[in-house]
């Protein structure tokens, strides 16, 4: 893959972290494909899902700096039944289904990382990418929107399933091929899990 950058370093102290972050540029990341397994661990620090449990991944980029890991992507099939073709317009899609920097990428960089993701992806036969924009986690998508993403709207009310910390679709308690459904089941029965309902998101496809 050609040489485009993207990335965050990390200082050992105050006054280093001032002069590397002072002179680091969108221009010094690197992007790059990768395995997930190269990403992630990071993803499940950095990224505010803290989780890539039932992610597919068909296509991940990691963001490096020098030989540090700045961030990650994860593209792959849409989760939900019908998706894919709702949105693909007759081509192939991808949905992207994580992505993230560290906090000191500076200025421009997200944008930045995702042109080089998505003309790779354009190279590869993909035509349309999905993403979703998470209110209840501030977000609205003003980065898809700096990337060319064209807006369709908000999905539909839903509820999760809130279960030792983490987040699950109320679907799960109903796929068998899904590992915890049983688990989930109990404890929703128990008091352990509740359901909570969950703000639409904000859908946004790009064609590439």
């Amino acid at each position: 893959m050609s040489g485009d950058s993207i990335k965050v370093m990390r200082a050992r102290t105050t006054r280093e972290k001032t002069v590397q972050y002072r002179s680091l540029r969108s221009t010094d990341l690197h992007v790059e494909h990768c395995e997930l397994d190269d990403i992630k661990t990071f993803i499940e620090t950095h990224h505010y899902s803290r989780s890539v449990f039932g992610v597919t991944a068909s296509e991940c980029f990691k963001v490096t700096y020098q030989d540090d890991l700045a961030g990650g992507a994860i593209f792959g099939l849409p989760a939900g039944v019908g998706v894919a073709a709702k949105y693909a317009d007759g081509g192939r899609l991808l949905e992207l289904r994580r992505f993230v920097l560290c906090d000191e990428a500076p200025r421009n960089s997200e944008s930045r990382a995702l042109s080089v993701m998505f003309r790779e992806l354009r190279r590869a036969g993909y035509t349309r990418i999905l993403s979703y924009a998470d209110p209840m986690h501030g977000h609205t998508g003003i980065i898809y929107k700096a990337t060319g993403f064209e807006y369709r709207g908000r999905t539909a009310a839903r509820k999760h399933i809130m279960w030792k910390g983490k987040k699950y679709p109320d679907r799960n308690v109903h796929q068998v091929n899904f590992p915890y459904h049983l688990e989930l089941r109990a404890a929703l029965a128990s008091g352990e899990a509740t359901r909570v309902r969950i703000e639409p998101k904000h859908i946004y496809v790009k064609k590439l």
